[in-house]
């Protein structure tokens, strides 16, 4: 499958050169369904090299507060999982993705991916890594990363959740021509405020 070499680019310095909390997964794509819209909190934005916090700033732009922002990529990052437990013997059934840490769109939309039943014993943890949309979210199991089609969590007698993850949402924001970078989305930086398609 083809994809554009400044993705690839991108993904491979974001997988060598992030410093800071590692994730344990991340996706290119934001969770829920739709293109979210985000708009500014406060007066100013600190643009960063990559999606981390401790990226070095390659610059702090001035921008009016609520004004919408124009982006050309997000990434949704895990930065510790959280766990489901199994009430009883159950079966978790999705999409197996594999043995990854980081998921393309491009690649998560190829239709290539084996749907698969794994058993649960009863008492069993599964390692829970960010809700994805519609019920669905993304599980590890063993080594593997299963695109679970109906989340544990939507499955209360069967699971229980023992620990939510820790996720962290970046969009790489363009305010000029020449002024462009990972933004991190906060209470004090930039807000979600809708959704479009």
């Amino acid at each position: 499958m083809y994809l554009p070499l400044k993705s690839l680019v991108m993904f491979a310095l974001a997988s060598v050169l992030q410093v800071g909390q590692a994730a344990v997964f991340e996706i290119d794509m934001w969770p829920g369904e739709g293109r979210p819209v985000f708009q500014a909190v406060g007066p100013s934005l600190q643009l960063q090299t990559l999606p981390s916090s401790s990226s070095p700033v390659l610059a702090t732009v001035p921008v009016q507060a609520g004004r919408r922002l124009t982006f050309d990529e997000t990434r949704y990052r895990t930065t510790a999982a959280g766990a489901f437990t199994a009430l009883k013997n159950s079966v978790v059934t999705g999409r197996s993705i594999g043995s990854i840490a980081m998921l393309i769109k491009a690649e998560y939309y190829t239709g290539r991916f084996a749907t698969v039943a794994i058993p649960i014993k009863s008492g069993e943890n599964v390692e829970y890594l960010q809700y994805r949309a519609e019920g669905t979210c993304f599980v590890r199991i063993g080594s593997s990363v299963i695109d679970a089609a109906r989340c544990p969590n939507q499955q209360p007698d069967q699971f229980r959740t023992q620990l939510e993850p820790i996720t962290e949402g970046w969009i790489h924001v363009v305010v000029s021509q020449n002024a462009a970078g990972w933004v991190l989305v906060s209470e004090a930086t930039v807000k979600e405020v809708d959704r479009e398609g």
